[in-house]
């Protein structure tokens, strides 16, 4: 008997797509670099925005001469830098902000060709531009906030839109009125947008499936002006979690289906904790709460069903008696296929870089969740990714004191499966960012020796087989 496993890639799968962005005198790990990927008609998408100024979308098919600039913005005056960002795909087109100088920074589409991208409409007429957050894709329609500040009193207002990606089909859904404040958190689950409102009455959970009599308060989760905050949002399945931060410093662990009915609170964990939520495993969210005093960090399972959470593991922290060294989860990724997480910790300083940065998988048991590298990024201004495509392959980036610098890794979920993808800049580091897979690749952005950010791949091989002992 046997199953079939991802194999680790090697140096020889590794390489440079194609040089796009000139030689720059940012810092490495500030540099601008190719972002924003996502999959359309079967290429990847993805947005490249110079330190001139100039912005463009941009495709690949994975060769050199297939990767081409769609759609460029040329420097524009004004008060405003244009920038390409917020790719959303739908099935038949592909959204995006960006900026020119008849309409400022607004919404556009693309048909995938330059000849089929378009400014979508100009919502705030001029070339003052748009302030726009939460692009998400519900089957055939895009949903985003567009945010309306009043220069004169300086207040502001969120408002719900809707696009078909015609002009006429570009509407607004719902007005928040001024003083509401509309959470930067917000997640699909299924075929709705969640999101957060907080206003003088409390916080409410609402839901969208981009019309006005789908745009609807599931339920108010605080009451009053000092009402909690939204903290965490996690979409796992068919359920999202989120935690609630209470102004007695207490947090709130939720669920919903997306139903009021299916809105409920799970735990609430004191305030001498910090909590951070990592993912579904079968019938349990996991969690990690680290307590204020001692700065030890546990791995908790709750049930999803209800019931009291249970202590699974508690990580190491060899600097818990020398002063200021607080661990936090930072990047959290679950492999597809639900079985396993895998997650960045950091253990803080009185600094702004933290003492020590580890990879840390689980699959849910105390025998299960391991130390797989350390350190990754011990950079304040660059933080390691953690992106899963199965659950024995996750990249990552990694940090070598005396040979490579921080370099793209990759793990099978073992210590011993765990090693250096590519030493892409071997007299710097090349601050890996956005690994996104498409099909047998996987994309990523990379600083090497054109002394610029450019697009790389690496490309799975073909399946190993492991034998299974019975």
């Amino acid at each position: 008997m046997s199953t079939a496993l991802l194999c680790l890639p090697d140096e020889a799968s590794t390489q440079r797509v194609r040089t796009i962005l000139p030689p720059t005198d940012y810092p490495p790990r500030l540099a601008p670099v190719p972002a924003s990927f996502v999959e359309f008609g079967g290429q990847l998408y993805f947005a490249v925005n110079d330190e001139a100024g100039r912005g463009a979308l941009w495709k690949s098919d994975g060769t050199e001469a297939g990767t081409v600039a769609v759609k460029e913005f040329p420097v524009t005056e004004g008060s405003f830098i244009p920038s390409v960002r917020g790719l959303t795909a739908l099935p038949s087109l592909l959204f995006f902000q960006a900026a020119d100088a008849d309409h400022g920074s607004e919404l556009w589409v693309s048909d995938g060709t330059s000849g089929g991208t378009r400014v979508l409409k100009d919502l705030t007429p001029g070339v003052e531009g748009s302030s726009l957050s939460h692009l998400t894709g519900l089957e055939n329609r895009l949903v985003f906030f567009r945010d309306e500040v009043d220069p004169e009193s300086s207040s502001s207002r969120a408002e719900l839109w809707s696009s078909d990606g015609t002009e006429a089909g570009t509407v607004r859904v719902r007005d928040f009125a001024t003083g509401t404040e509309v959470s930067n958190l917000a997640g699909r689950l299924g075929g709705a947008l969640l999101f957060f409102v907080r206003d003088t009455s409390g916080t409410a959970l609402w839901r969208t499936d981009g019309t006005a009599g789908g745009t609807v308060r599931l339920m108010r989760l605080d009451a009053g002006p000092d009402s909690a905050y939204a903290s965490e949002l996690r979409i796992s399945g068919e359920l999202a979690f989120f935690s609630l931060r209470e102004p007695t410093n207490d947090t709130e662990v939720w669920k919903t289906d997306g139903t009021a009915a299916g809105t409920v609170r799970l735990k609430t964990y004191g305030p001498s904790r910090g909590v951070r939520l990592l993912d579904m495993l079968g019938s349990y969210l996991y969690l990690t709460t680290t307590s204020y005093s001692t700065q030890y960090m546990v791995l908790n399972r709750l049930p999803v069903a209800g019931g009291d959470s249970t202590s699974i593991f508690t990580f190491p922290n060899p600097y818990a008696s020398q002063g200021e060294a607080f661990p936090y989860v930072d990047a959290v990724s679950v492999a597809p296929q639900g079985t396993k997480i895998f997650f960045s910790i950091y253990i803080g300083s009185s600094g702004p870089a933290p003492r020590d940065t580890q990879l840390w998988v689980t699959d849910g048991t105390a025998s299960g969740t391991t130390l797989l590298r350390q350190p990754l990024s011990l950079s304040d201004e660059y933080g390691s990714p953690v992106y899963a495509v199965s659950d024995n392959l996750a990249f990552f980036s990694a940090f070598e004191q005396e040979s490579a610098g921080i370099e793209p890794w990759v793990t099978d979920g073992t210590p011993g499966g765990t090693r250096r993808l590519e030493d892409i800049h071997p007299v710097n580091s090349s601050y890996p960012r956005d690994f996104f897979r498409m099909g047998a690749r996987v994309f990523f952005s990379a600083f090497d020796e054109t002394q610029a950010g450019q697009l790389w791949s690496t490309t799975l091989r073909d399946a190993c087989v492991a034998p299974v002992r019975e």
